[in-house]
């Protein structure tokens, strides 16, 4: 936490980023007749904690390898992949910032009406899928603890999932083929359910909110235990190779 207010750098790609992108969306839509102001922005809530998510995973490793911290974090007794969770929870949370900015935006711009149709579980909804994101950061974290570009792996990722999680149109809009791709994100299934529980009349997902709601934690469940089992022989190699915090 400490370390990402004190990089103010982060608030470009993980924060601004996000937001100017659904303000964009906003701007070209704000005529549209039913909910699809309200759908775009809770796309861009959803783009704001992804982003934060991701470039938090991609980076914190590398940051230490930069800092020259990272053997130090290896030699701790904690099992690496708990470091990393708890960095990819923070900056989940932090994302949120990113989607309060977008309605407060939203109410006093463009004065658009937020009714939820149901405000509990839309916020279940948004805790579930900020733990999903939370996994799914840490799966990818793996792979930039071997990277010595995490950068390009980190930029690579944003856009695909963006895209691949329908935050700003349904999946239904992609190709046959990405269906299964798209079905296999955990975020899916947790904009799908944010959707059901703001939107009224909305027909998403066949499986319904509380489907939706348990898809996205066995998913959930299932990153975090490929990513345990990951860290666990990512840990070993580096130790036997030795040369991870080369730059």
């Amino acid at each position: 936490m400490l370390h990402f207010f004190a990089e103010p750098q982060w608030l470009i790609p993980n924060i601004i980023a996000p937001f100017v992108m659904t303000l964009v969306a906003l701007m070209l839509f704000r005529n549209s007749s039913g909910n699809f102001v309200l759908y775009a922005i809770l796309g861009g809530g959803m783009m704001g904690m992804w982003g934060n998510t991701l470039y938090s995973s991609g980076y914190s490793i590398q940051f230490d390898r930069w800092n020259g911290t990272l053997e130090a974090v290896l030699a701790t007794p904690a099992p690496l992949v708990w470091i990393i969770a708890g960095r990819s929870l923070w900056n989940a949370l932090i994302g949120i910032i990113n989607a309060v900015f977008i309605f407060v935006i939203a109410v006093f711009w463009f004065q658009v009406p937020l009714n939820l149709s149901d405000p509990p579980l839309f916020f279940l909804a948004l805790f579930v899928t900020l733990l999903s994101l939370a996994a799914l950061g840490i799966v990818f974290s793996s792979a930039f603890v071997l990277s010595k570009n995490a950068s390009i792996l980190t930029n690579g990722l944003e856009f695909p999932i963006y895209v691949g999680t329908g935050t700003m149109f349904p999946i239904a809009m992609l190709p046959a083929w990405s269906g299964p791709l798209s079905l296999s994100l955990a975020p899916s299934w947790g904009i799908d359910a944010m959707r059901y529980s703001a939107l009224s009349g909305y027909a998403g997902l066949e499986v319904g909110y509380w489907g939706d709601i348990v898809i996205m934690i066995v998913l959930g469940l299932v990153y975090v235990i490929v990513a345990y089992f990951l860290f666990q022989k990512i840990e070993e190699m580096v130790r036997v190779k030795g040369d991870i915090g080369r730059i």
